[in-house]
């Protein structure tokens, strides 16, 4: 991974309100692309979820996260909404 691109937006993500952290998660629903820059953005968006107790079971079961719904927030949770 490229820790200078996961710092980049662990500090971004860290400053982000929680609306703007799902869209952020949104915005990857459904996209094709992967790289080195998706890895870590996404990494990053996970983590700074994590941190702040939101409960990620809807999306993610531990080791792989999936990006095929959106989502919304509801008591500190993902949910999917489609």
């Amino acid at each position: 991974m490229n820790h200078s691109l996961y710092n980049k937006f662990a500090a971004q993500f860290a400053a982000a309100t929680l609306p703007s952290l799902v869209e952020s998660f949104n915005r990857q629903v459904q996209s094709r692309g992967f790289n080195a820059a998706r890895a870590a953005h996404d990494q990053a968006l996970l983590a700074e979820l994590e941190r702040r107790g939101i409960d990620l079971s809807d999306v993610s079961d531990g080791t792989t996260t999936s990006f095929a719904h959106h989502v919304g927030l509801e008591n500190n949770r993902l949910v999917r909404v489609d």
